[in-house]
């Protein structure tokens, strides 16, 4: 009894353990293609269907599909509805591992477990670049998968001579309503569907429970899935909670609407498996039921899927109250999938310049027309700032602790100089705004040349804003050259400008306080436009995931 549950506890853990080591080393992997995929291949809902499907057959995890698609809906890449279409399309892939269990049941692979760890182990440790390692590590997971599988499996002939066992699973686990909640709770304990479905497998194998039971425990697995991303979603903003409601609703009301044609369901899956794959086996009709429902559930919500988005944003509204202060649009739900958290990191610091752009535009709209309107909003900006650097950085010190590639080592220390370099402009614009104050209170006039000055300023200073966010938001070198000319016109500027201001002060056309607040002007905007500059070498290398050359 004892060597049992140590057994049924043991492989239950050796089946998740390799479900997810698998399913890190494909999305490591492929962490970048997912990206671009769900970036250029969303724009309609069909597309973005398709592209759930394939991702997360590729990736074997729906939840960084659906985390990545969160990350996407939040920086305004696709919208809600497009998320949700993937949604429906990764319901169906993550049923490939499904389809892999019953296969290895059908040819007998789980006896291969031990040699597909050791080869997994020998491509992980000797080998070269990040893609066989990560296979390797892939590979690793699939053998761990099948030990797992193998262990459960010499379980087996306990569970047949039971009586109390074959009398829960006779009497308990096939009511439908009970063989639900089972499914369900039994998933949302273990976090993973492929787990309890490979168990649902092994028990049909064995001739422990019907089809129609195994049936009944995949539906509430399917519900079980969405148990975790619903708790993850709590503390996340409102779009990860609309996507998780959806998830968690389109799962119930497929279940909901299965219950009445339950047994006809199960006659057409022994029928198609007998037709398609000229099977009886158990196993394969499992693992065709649990694809088989979730292509049917996409396919009555595919057409019906703007009015169940208008559902989501009725049962799911913004509170306007958890919305004022906010400073930070990242994601904790995001840490689990870094190439999602780094393009939310790097759309943070995207819009924290343009954010430091209309700072510094205020600044010179009071100095140029001389009041103080302009500078209402400067001082709250400059907080907001400071707050988000201090964001980003616990951001990419939590997302440090996660396994990342070399290209995302490299890029997250250069999201943080970035966020650093902000965070200092952001003080410089409040400096430029304290000396305005003063000079304004003080009634210190420029003279028209000194305002015709500080006008060519601000218009190369915005040039050069323009060019950082487009950088930040796709790399062009041309830019960058753009930008290295703007940076040296503004030095050679600035020192010109400061001798003129020195010899209009030695004609005695302006006051000595008036001045040295205009060359104190002139020396921050120096320094503004220096780290603007070290934010586009940033764009040219650590941010692109690139080694920067020491200087």
């Amino acid at each position: 009894m004892i060597q049992f549950i140590f057994g049924i506890v043991g492989g239950t853990a050796l089946l998740m353990y390799g479900v997810d080591m698998m399913g890190e080393g494909l999305e490591r992997m492929s962490g970048n293609m997912m990206k671009r995929i769900l970036e250029r291949f969303t724009g309609k809902l069909w597309k973005a269907f398709l592209a759930g499907i394939f991702l997360t057959a590729v990736v074997q995890s729906s939840t960084a599909i659906s985390v990545l698609s969160v990350g996407f809906v939040n920086s305004g890449i696709m919208k809600l509805s497009q998320a949700i279409g993937i949604i429906y399309g990764a319901n169906i892939g993550t049923t490939i591992t499904a389809q892999f269990m019953a296969f290895s049941f059908s040819f007998n692979l789980i006896q291969l477990s031990l040699p597909i760890v050791a080869i997994g182990f020998i491509m992980k440790t000797m080998g070269k670049g990040s893609k066989i390692i990560n296979a390797g590590h892939s590979v690793m997971g699939v053998g761990f998968l099948l030990l797992g599988l193998m262990i459960l499996n010499e379980g087996i002939p306990y569970m047949q001579q039971n009586e109390s066992i074959q009398y829960f699973f006779s009497h308990y686990a096939s009511n439908v309503f009970l063989g639900i909640l089972i499914g369900t709770v039994t998933t949302a304990l273990v976090h993973s569907s492929s787990a309890t479905v490979g168990i649902v497998i092994l028990l049909g194998n064995a001739g422990l429970i019907s089809l129609t039971t195994a049936v009944i425990l995949m539906l509430g697995d399917n519900i079980g899935t969405s148990v975790t991303a619903l708790i993850a979603s709590i503390n996340g903003n409102i779009n990860a909670r609309r996507t998780a409601w959806g998830h968690a609703l389109h799962n119930v009301i497929g279940v909901v609407l299965a219950l009445p044609f339950l047994h006809l369901f199960v006659r057409f899956i022994e029928y198609f498996t007998l037709t398609v794959q000229g099977s009886t086996n158990i196993q394969l009709q499992i693992a065709n039921s649990h694809t088989i429902f979730n292509i049917v559930v996409a396919l009555i919500f595919l057409p019906l899927n703007d009015y169940f988005v208008k559902l989501l944003l009725t049962i799911i509204k913004e509170k306007k109250s958890s919305q004022k202060g906010q400073v930070s649009y990242l994601d904790k739900l995001l840490l689990d999938t870094p190439v999602a958290a780094l393009g939310a990191s790097l759309r943070e610091l995207r819009r924290t310049t343009a954010y430091s752009r209309t700072m510094v535009r205020n600044v010179f709209s009071s100095i140029l027309e001389n009041n103080l309107d302009a500078l209402k909003e400067v001082g709250s900006m400059e907080k907001n700032v400071v707050l988000l650097q201090k964001d980003l950085t616990n951001y990419m010190i939590a997302l440090s602790k996660r396994t990342l590639s070399e290209t995302q080592s490299i890029m997250l220390p250069g999201i943080i100089k970035g966020a650093k370099y902000l965070e200092r402009m952001a003080n410089h614009t409040g400096h430029l705004m304290e000396l305005q104050k003063d000079r304004v209170e003080k009634e210190m006039f420029f003279t028209e040349d000194a305002l015709s000055e500080m006008k060519e300023v601000s218009e190369l200073l915005d040039e050069m804003y323009e060019r950082t966010c487009s950088n930040l938001s796709s790399y062009r070198e041309a830019d960058f050259v753009e930008m290295k000319n703007l940076h040296a016109s503004i030095d050679l500027k600035l020192e010109s400008y400061s001798i003129s201001h020195v010899h209009r002060l030695e004609n005695e056309e302006c006051s000595l306080d008036a001045s040295l607040i205009y060359l104190e002007m002139l020396s921050t905007l120096e320094s503004i436009s220096d780290y603007l500059y070290k934010i586009e070498k940033l764009c040219r290398y650590e941010l692109r995931g690139i080694p920067a050359p020491v200087e």
